[in-house]
This record gives C-alpha cells, structure tokens and sequence, in this order.
C-alpha cells in the first residue's frame, strides 16, 4: 500500500477549539483508545514496524518530497512510504522480541479522530470514516498521544491508491480541508513535521 504523509507532533493537549473544528460536519470517526508497540530503529533507517491490536505493520520510507507549504500557516514534509501487513509467524516472533527485549520498543496509546476523503471520481467527497474501501483517498487524522504517561498531539495526511497519484491526493485533500473558513488560527510549522519515526526517537532521548 503506497502513501503520500505529512505529519506534525506537539506536546501537551489538542487544543480545543481544534478539535472542534476538525470534528464538525458529520463524517468524523473517533476510535476506541488503544495502544501500538513501535521498534525503535534509527529514523535514518526509515523503518517503521508496530505492533498493533495483534497484527505486525511494517512501512518503509520510498522517498522524500521535501518541504511543502499548504496554507500561509501550514508547512510539512512530505514523504513516500510503503506500508505491509504481516504474517502470523511474524506476529509472533515480534511479540517474542517485544516479551525478550523490552527496551527496544515504545509504548505510544492513541486516541484518534479521522476523517476520510475519496478521490475516486473526479471530484473530492468525503465519506464516513471507516465505513468504504477506497481505491485513491486521503485519511485525515488528529490524535491524542501518551508516551510515558506524557501526553502530545499530532495532526497528519496520510494518501493513499496509485502511486502516480498520491502526492496529488495529498495536496488536493490538504487544500480542501484547511481552506475551511472555520479553520481555527493554529499555525502547522515545518519544525514540528516529521515522520512517526523521527518523532519517537525525539521522545525516546529525552531525559
């Protein structure tokens, strides 16, 4: 599965008035709480392998995009990954790995609240989160973050479908979304996007 993403991280709680927004129309999905065990490989590497809900996710980093502005208040990274799915047998030689090497892995509880956006036709619609597979769409996420009881926040675009085509989706999506004028003033700067990995490995070197 090829994926366009931009992310952003920031420590404390989702601001209000934020998630407001984000939730307002309708389409939104807020997910039960859970929590996923991420190896903590080099982000160098562009590895990114969880454990999640009993299933192994493993995605690699295919490319860097760069630096892309979204809005006058928006700015992120983008970045091609590709994700795969895992066997049973993989399932449970990482769950020996996590049970025999602890200190290898991060715990990191999420609570999300997605909205999902189809480019099927040729126009954007967005649909409720969840409920459609999607050939070529965007999933748009805010979650709440606990890391060694610490709490953060992130906000992401994640595209996914023909690899020709996902940087597109992203950037169509992303125009959508934050052109609402409804928008709360809460700016999205370069220096807080990074990839899941990048940002695990800020959280697991602080003291």
């Amino acid at each position: 599965m090829p994926t366009a993403e931009a992310r952003w991280f920031f420590d404390g709680a989702v601001p209000e008035a934020l998630e407001r927004w984000f939730s307002l129309g309708g389409q939104a999905s807020t997910a039960p709480p859970r929590e996923d065990y991420y190896v903590l490989f080099p982000s160098v590497l562009g590895l990114n392998v969880k454990l999640r809900e009993g299933r192994l996710e493993v995605k690699s980093l295919v490319k860097p995009l760069g630096l892309r502005t979204f809005a006058t208040d928006i700015a992120g990274i983008v970045e091609l990954w590709e994700k795969r799915i895992g066997g049973d047998v993989a399932v449970s030689e990482f769950e020996k790995l996590r049970a025999g090497a602890p200190h290898l892995w991060i715990a990191v509880g999420k609570k999300r609240t997605l909205r999902t956006f189809s480019l099927e036709g040729d126009s954007i619609l967005e649909i409720a989160a969840g409920t459609v597979l999607l050939s070529n769409g965007c999933n748009v996420e805010l979650t709440r973050i606990t890391v060694d009881r610490q709490a953060h926040w992130s906000f992401a675009f994640e595209a996914f479908g023909d690899p020709s085509r996902v940087e597109a989706t992203l950037h169509t999506v992303a125009a959508h979304i934050l052109a609402n004028t409804s928008r709360p003033p809460h700016p999205l700067p370069a220096a807080h996007s990074r990839s899941y990995p990048g940002w695990l490995e800020t959280c697991a070197h602080k003291p």
